[in-house]
């Protein structure tokens, strides 16, 4: 089942994901993605506000249309995170791109639940049962997550480079 509302994917998604040009995803199924992504991140018993941030910024970059994040944003700020069904809410999310959305989704559970700085052992089980739900090998969840950790130590390099003078 499709709202038949559609979010149309910007530049950066196309360069940070690898979605093809002119891409666009129903809102429903954006919503039932980024809910199994807000009950993973929450797997720890809280959502931290820094991974919703996370989250929210991530989608606003996403999308070109950003009255449509707004309705997206708000619509998952009201979902009950703490009672959720991860596998109602992975078998609700039936993608069509030409990509592995399988993979990109637990890289963004995996960037959002970082996104605190502590990624819980609760979260890491949330995501490996994701992972499982999916169909996705545990080592592509091993390279996921190291895929993150190298990132972020590469940004904190990079931020500390630009702080010094040279």
């Amino acid at each position: 089942m499709t709202s038949g509302k559609t979010v149309k994917l910007s530049k950066y998604a196309e360069h940070k994901y690898g979605f093809s040009s002119n891409t666009s995803v129903d809102l429903e199924v954006g919503v039932n993605y980024g809910c199994a992504l807000l009950a993973i991140a929450g797997a720890d018993g809280e959502l931290a506000e820094e991974e919703l941030q996370w989250f929210i910024d991530e989608q606003e970059m996403m999308a070109e249309d950003s009255e449509a994040v707004q309705e997206y944003v708000e619509t998952l700020r009201k979902f009950d995170w703490k009672n959720a069904n991860l596998e109602e809410l992975l078998s609700g999310i039936k993608y069509d791109f030409t990509f592995n959305f399988r993979s990109s989704m637990l890289y963004q559970a995996i960037k959002m639940s970082r996104a605190d700085g502590n990624y819980h052992e609760k979260e890491k089980a949330a995501v490996a049962k994701a992972a499982e739900i999916l169909g996705v090998e545990p080592s592509v969840v091993v390279s996921l997550e190291s895929v993150a950790e190298m990132e972020e130590t590469t940004d904190r390099l990079r931020i500390a480079l630009f702080e010094t003078d040279s």
